[in-house]
């Protein structure tokens, strides 16, 4: 399976498409292009108020590696008062702008929306494929829906989340996707892969 990409540039997204034994469909992946992103970090001192201050503006945020949404954000801590939000359908401009009315000038705030390409990945061999290269015990008994994580995966520093009982939420630097792409699809092509998303690469 290690050729299955050879044929393909390694600076180039895979394309999406299906890998692996035909009609098997173990795992999916789709790339997300609607979705804006920022940082959120809390000024020195600030990460307690800017939590109270965000929470009353209807996001909750935890001061940990968790998952949260509300108020049609989604927030994941990434580290001590530094969080990951991202917002769907709205530039990052307006994302900004809008995190910046909550923390009433308790954060940092930075657009990254270009920065980070977000996979989903679900089906039900996902957590084999994902386990062949994630650094982190995806059990279900130790890793569940608002669990987050940031490591390395197949030497690529990653961000990512459960979502759900179903789904993984990638956040990945747009320079180092194609190498986290090409590693997710020949980890899953075993199980059968349907990558969206991606275009032609």
């Amino acid at each position: 399976m290690s050729d299955l990409l050879e044929y393909l540039a390694p600076t180039r997204l895979v394309p999406e498409g299906h890998y692996g034994p035909e009609g098997a469909a173990g795992v999916t992946a789709r790339a997300v292009e609607t979705l804006a992103a920022a940082t959120l970090v809390a000024r020195k001192g600030a990460t307690a108020r800017l939590i109270v201050a965000c929470a009353a503006a209807g996001l909750p945020l935890a001061d940990a590696p968790r998952f949260s949404a509300g108020a049609g954000l989604e927030a994941v801590g990434t580290g001590p008062g530094r969080w990951l939000v991202l917002a769907e359908g709205v530039s990052g401009t307006d994302l900004v702008a809008r995190l910046a009315g909550m923390a009433s000038g308790l954060a940092a705030i930075t657009d990254q929306s270009d920065a980070n390409l977000i996979v989903d990945v679900s089906g039900e061999k996902a957590r084999a494929a994902l386990a062949k290269g994630v650094t982190v015990d995806l059990d279900p008994t130790a890793f569940r829906a608002g669990d987050a994580a940031t490591t390395n995966v197949s030497h690529v520093g990653v961000t990512f989340w459960q979502k759900d009982a179903a789904t993984f939420r990638f956040a990945v630097g747009r320079s180092f996707a194609p190498a986290f792409l090409r590693w997710l699809t020949v980890s899953a092509a075993a199980f059968g892969f349907a990558l969206t998303g991606t275009g032609r690469g």
